[in-house]
């Protein structure tokens, strides 16, 4: 399949587009707002054309776009992407909030294309035995959940820290903690408690916060002002699991620990993973196991409760 990528993104260079190939498809296409910026970016990763976001949207060649604009322009690009009859893989947070989810499903449904949120870790083989052993009872009745996304982000320029574009540790990297909880949880929480640390424009360098599913309760913390971490501990009533590297396996000899027993995973690419699901969902050879109006829907309203009670900018 033809895919479109909207701007000129690191994330995209050193992912999305290593892993489109490795799936057998083409990126056919950048776009950018600054069109030299387009060429040399394209140039750059071997891309042929280099566009304008209206004329990559209106390419009639493009099957899939891929949306890893800043979080402000998730909604925008990606209802324009569906009107223009695109596919749209969507970088996470899918939107800045619960009303742009539901504004993104409503051009969804009369586009009749397939949007997905790029949550890429899902698709790594330990996440399915973590819900297998989850799902199998081994653990007993679930008791607590810990986990926690950090690093330091030094670049002072970097776009996510301009709470107009929707920047903050949270939504950056707490929204990974939230996900996976949910998945584990197979259920929204039913409340939520939440405090962050600001910087002076407003935008959270900390967050941490506490996910009451009814029974169990899920602790998190997200930071851009600490050094590197990645994990998740779930305590059962007869067991623990715990995962070094759930979110950024690559590099990490990704292990999963079961009441101290480790498992460890071959390399696996989980974009990789992900491209491929979404192309055959897309081609509809299989049904998108993420929709937005199940799964994305839930996780906006949490990320929406934990923004308004810490103070975020807009809530």
């Amino acid at each position: 399949m033809n895919w479109g990528i909207l701007g000129a993104a690191n994330i995209a260079q050193k992912a999305l587009i290593p892993a489109i190939r490795e799936a057998g498809s083409t990126v056919f296409a950048v776009a950018a707002r600054d069109l030299q910026r387009a060429r040399d970016y394209a140039s750059h990763n071997q891309i042929e054309h280099a566009l304008s976001y209206d004329e990559l949207l209106a390419h009639p060649d493009i099957d899939i776009i891929y949306n890893p604009l800043p979080n402000s322009g998730h909604l925008p690009l990606t209802v324009k992407a569906l009107e223009a009859g695109k596919h749209v893989l969507c970088e996470k947070p899918l939107t800045l909030n619960a009303a742009e989810v539901q504004t993104m499903m409503a051009a969804q449904q009369v586009s009749g294309k397939v949007v997905m949120e790029a949550f890429f870790y899902r698709f790594h083989p330990q996440i399915q035995r973590l819900l297998e052993i989850v799902r199998s009872g081994q653990l007993g009745e679930l008791r607590t959940m810990r986990s926690a996304f950090t690093f330091t982000l030094g670049n002072p320029d970097d776009i996510r820290w301009d709470p107009r574009l929707g920047g903050g540790a949270f939504y950056d990297v707490g929204c990974y903690c939230v996900d996976i909880m949910r998945l584990v949880a197979g259920k929204a929480p039913v409340a939520v408690q939440a405090v962050a640390q600001f910087t002076e424009s407003r935008v959270d360098h900390t967050t941490s916060a506490l996910l009451d599913f009814g029974g169990f309760v899920g602790h998190l913390d997200a930071s851009f002002a600490v050094p590197f971490e990645q994990f998740l501990t779930v305590v059962g009533a007869h067991g623990v699991v715990h995962l070094n590297a759930p979110f950024v396996s690559m590099g990490h000899n990704a292990t999963l620990t079961l009441n101290g027993l480790p498992e460890t995973f071959d390399e696996v690419n989980g974009y990789t993973q992900m491209v491929q699901h979404f192309e055959r969902a897309a081609r509809g050879e299989e049904t998108v196991q993420y929709p937005l109006h199940l799964d994305s829907l839930d996780q906006a309203r949490i990320l929406d409760q934990v923004l308004k009670q810490v103070g975020y900018p807009g809530f």
